[in-house]
């Protein structure tokens, strides 16, 4: 019976890194009907709300649903754990519904309220590893407690007075952990590979590590443009534009094409790195086209020049356009860039070198890159 259910669960998951999220709403939804009582099919239920944030995760119009649902399956286990206060399954998918909520609430700057859910999730990961010592799943919520308890302290000290009530994390530890669950894992194998993606992207800045879990994860789920975003990106920052490129030019016609995931954030993304490598390249007019289309994109959002610029693609890519217009001797244009810069956001080096350009126009081999 567990190898059945196990089928039918890896069935719906993978609907999810499909990014197939109505239909895999749909697929939880008969699950639950099926055995309302089990909290299996409203964890996962409310992974698919998980999945609509990480799409965009600049956009937080699915926030309040995927904080609901973690709700409805924290309620589902309170109720079994007031029949059975050993039960396994409640144990462990409250624990792991209250460590997404933490999850989430962190990623929106709320790391008091991350932490406390931490404090929260924290003892009922240990007594699901008490209960199932054999269960890989359950490392994944330790392994990511011990890694950000001991990472997110050192970058926002507002949380450690609440970290003197917790267990002291261990970086090494949750790597450790969430290494295992990637091999080993029966449901949370990918999520494990995509949360080490990101932790040495993000948090170790060692982009080679993160390769190889992105390279499983898009080949495994061709489809999910975050994977395929994630994956293009790694590549150009680690100096492999030529592969970088090829992906992010699939990005820009999965895009054009309304394919689910693509949204016009990730296609200025794809623009801005295909430009930047046209200019790497001296295909000056390539990088007048991409730039020019990134920030219309940009200015198409209809939303603030920070917002716009949050990603730094804004400033950077009429920076470059401006250089690329002066090395095609079109100053007046060139000029319009570069005022466009000074208007938006400074990313890294962008309003000195707009400033520089504007005094001077770029000549070949002026500066070696303007930014990321």
């Amino acid at each position: 019976m567990r190898g059945e259910q196990d089928t039918r669960i890896q069935q719906g998951i993978d609907l999810i890194y499909q990014l197939h999220l109505d239909e895999a709403s749909s697929y939880f939804e008969t699950i639950i009907a099926a055995d309302p009582d089990n909290p299996l099919g409203y964890f996962f239920h409310a992974m698919v709300g998980w999945w609509r944030v990480l799409v965009d995760l600049e956009d937080t119009s699915h926030d309040e649903e995927f904080y609901r649902r973690l709700q409805v399956c924290i309620d589902v286990c309170d109720r079994r754990l007031a029949a059975d206060p050993e039960d396994f399954d409640a144990i462990m998918f409250k624990g792991g519904a209250i460590g997404f909520r933490g999850r989430l609430r962190g990623d929106r700057g709320q790391f008091v309220r991350s932490a406390r859910d931490g404090l929260r999730c924290l003892p009922l990961l240990e007594k699901s590893r008490q209960l199932e010592p054999t269960n890989k799943d359950i490392l994944f919520g330790q392994g990511i407690y011990n890694y950000f308890a001991d990472v997110i302290p050192q970058r926002h000290p507002i949380v450690r007075p609440v970290m003197l009530f917790m267990h002291k994390g261990d970086r090494h530890l949750g790597l450790n952990q969430l290494e295992q669950v990637a091999r080993e894992g029966r449901y949370a194998q990918a999520e494990a590979r995509y949360f080490l993606a990101q932790i040495h992207r993000v948090f170790e800045q060692d982009h080679l590590s993160a390769l190889p879990y992105l390279v499983e994860l898009h080949t495994q789920y061709p489809n999910n443009a975050l994977f395929h975003r994630y994956r293009a990106r790694t590549l150009v920052t680690i100096g492999r534009w030529t592969e970088g490129v090829e992906l992010y030019d699939q990005v820009i016609e999965r895009s054009r094409r309304g394919e689910p995931g693509y949204h016009t954030r990730g296609l200025i993304e794809a623009f801005y790195y295909v430009g930047k490598d046209a200019f790497r390249r001296r295909r000056i007019d390539r990088v007048v086209t991409a730039m020019a289309a990134a920030d219309r994109l940009s200015r198409d959002l209809g939303t603030t020049l920070e917002v716009q610029a949050a990603r730094g693609y804004g400033p950077l890519a009429n920076l470059y356009w401006g250089m690329a217009l002066d090395l095609l001797d079109r100053r007046a244009e060139a000029l319009e860039r570069y005022d466009r810069v000074l208007q938006l956001p400074a990313q890294g080096k962008s309003h000195k070198l707009a400033q520089r350009y504007r005094r001077t126009p770029y000549q070949r081999g002026s500066v070696s890159s303007p930014g990321s």
